[in-house]
């Protein structure tokens, strides 16, 4: 039961499940008070740095409102206290509605400086997480910058597409995006009063997060609310978006589901429905690591996002911004994990390799893929799978999206890979070490996530490797380049060099067989 417990909490910690209860992280210390548009904050200062939290940067997404983009956040009178955490959006039988807030980090002496920002889109499949999960005090400290933690709607209530839905607004399936680029707005109008330039905005995010950025690299509406992007473990080309007919498919089940079976009733009843009916639970969740599609993600609906990723990309139809963009060397490992060690207490066998590959390559590949990824033996095809899931999804995404995007003429692109071959937590799994694993590498950049602190900690490599990814984070948001004189040189990607960054305590250094370590000519999308 062990491993359960300390695998739940990497689930929780990395956002990828909200089971866990929202930590109560009310600041400590002197408040302080900044002006924005809707009013005054009064936040906290500790001795690291100012806090204002959960500010409200849309109106509730409640009533008429649900499915629809956000609309402008209400001004309030007098001093609103930011010195608590606001409510998760609606996931796993957690939070709340009234979830649009965002959280303001900024070092102790900003008031009177036009610092770079940052603003982190949280992870979690589209379906949870949270923005103030993620405790960012060390890039705030350490690099000099401000961050902003986003909340955004998630599952259903972000990502409900239908045909009725897109005449009320000209847009659906895309409300969790709309509400990002809402926050950004926000970021780019109050900034200022927080010591920040509104002028060099860094967008960036893990998983899901990073799978938003390059969302919003895409979308016409975010042009120009960010000057900078950092996709961490994004599966750009891998995650969505979908197209309108598969999104409004998926979308008019779960409506028939919970008895909206007319089509032109259909938004009215499930604006009826309680939020709880709309956000995915926890053993829906967990059901959803092996090979299956996600359910809500981001859609072509023509308007927010109009293209896939790779096609927009290589058209070179996106906001054009220097680009970090990589992966974890080991990611499919946690999915391993959850989906064989965790809920159902074995190895992975070669008949579950057999189903991932078909479902990642398709039947008239899978013989080729499968003589590529041979399985330890019948009863252990753990490594196999977790393999197959890494080049698949997420290393042999992002070398597409890198080249793509490299190939525009004027684009700067860094590419990485997290390879710690022993991170946090990384030596739980009885079944299997994790390696760098899905999520691992922000336990390098956060203090803690939902409360829980790196597991041991970061011995003494780990920590430089932590103050180098810091340092190439914040530099680059700083500049639009990661590399400093105190740093190991960072040489950008392009398609006649494709050199990635190796992040690992063993060392921090350019390599060029990224593609042929991952078997990317498997998976050529």
């Amino acid at each position: 039961m062990r491993f359960g417990r300390i695998l739940l909490a990497i689930l929780s910690a990395t956002a990828l499940v909200g089971v866990a209860a929202l930590p109560a992280r009310a600041a400590q210390g002197a408040g302080d008070t900044v002006t924005v548009k809707d009013g005054v904050l009064r936040g906290t200062v500790t001795a690291d740095e100012r806090l204002f939290l959960g500010v409200p940067y849309a109106a509730p997404p409640t009533g008429e409102r649900r499915f629809r983009p956000p609309q402008p956040a209400a001004p309030w009178p007098g001093v609103r206290a930011a010195t608590k955490e606001g409510a998760l959006c609606p996931q796993v039988g957690l939070g709340s509605e009234d979830c649009l807030v965002l959280n303001v980090y900024t070092p102790p002496e900003a008031e009177s400086k036009d610092l770079p920002v940052m603003v982190y889109l949280p992870g979690g499949a589209y379906v949870t997480g949270w923005g103030s999960g993620y405790d960012p005090t060390p890039l705030v400290t350490k690099g000099k910058v401000i961050v902003v933690t986003v909340n955004y709607r998630l599952g259903p209530l972000g990502f409900m597409a239908l045909p009725a839905l897109a005449g009320e607004s000209g847009t659906t399936g895309d409300y969790g995006l709309l509400d990002q680029q809402a926050a950004l707005r926000w970021v780019r109008d109050n900034v200022g009063a927080f010591g920040g330039d509104a002028r060099n905005i860094t967008l960036f995010g893990e998983s899901a997060g990073g799978n938003s950025v390059c969302m919003q690299l895409l979308s016409p509406g975010a042009a120009g609310l960010f000057q900078k992007a950092i996709s961490q473990s994004g599966a750009c080309t891998a995650l969505g978006p979908v197209p309108a007919a598969t999104a409004y498919a998926t979308s008019t089940d779960l409506a028939r589901k919970l008895g909206c079976t007319d089509t032109a009733t259909m938004p009215a009843c499930l604006r009826g429905k309680p939020a709880s009916a709309l956000s995915v639970s926890a053993t829906e969740l967990l059901g959803s690591f092996g090979p299956s599609p996600l359910s809500w993600v981001p859609v072509i609906d023509g308007h927010v996002i109009k293209e896939p990723t790779l096609t927009a990309l290589a058209a070179g139809h996106y906001n054009k911004v220097p680009l970090i963009s990589g992966s974890n060397k080991d990611e499919g490992r946690l999915f391993t994990a959850l989906n064989y060690h965790l809920t159902r207490f074995r190895h992975a066998t070669a008949d579950d390799l057999k189903a991932e590959v078909r479902f990642r390559a398709g039947d008239a590949a899978a013989q080729q893929v499968l003589d590529a990824y041979p399985a330890a033996a019948a009863d252990n095809a753990d490594e196999a799978v977790s393999s197959v899931t890494t080049d698949a999804l997420f290393a042999c995404a992002a070398l597409a999206t890198n080249k793509n995007a490299a190939a525009n003429p004027g684009q700067k692109v860094y590419a990485y890979e997290f390879a710690d071959p022993t991170p946090p937590l990384a030596d739980f799994d009885p079944l299997m070490p994790l390696g760098a694993y899905h999520s691992a590498d922000i336990w390098y950049l956060f203090k803690d996530l939902n409360g829980i602190p790196p597991i041991p900690g970061l011995d003494t490599d780990q920590q430089r490797l932590s103050d180098k990814m810091i340092t190439y984070w914040t530099t680059f948001a700083k500049t639009g380049d990661p590399n400093t004189p105190n740093t190991p040189p960072w040489p950008t990607f392009t398609t006649f060099s494709p050199q990635v960054q190796r992040l690992s305590r063993q060392g921090t250094t350019p390599f060029t067989t990224f593609a042929t370590d991952h078997k990317c000519r498997l998976w050529t999308r």
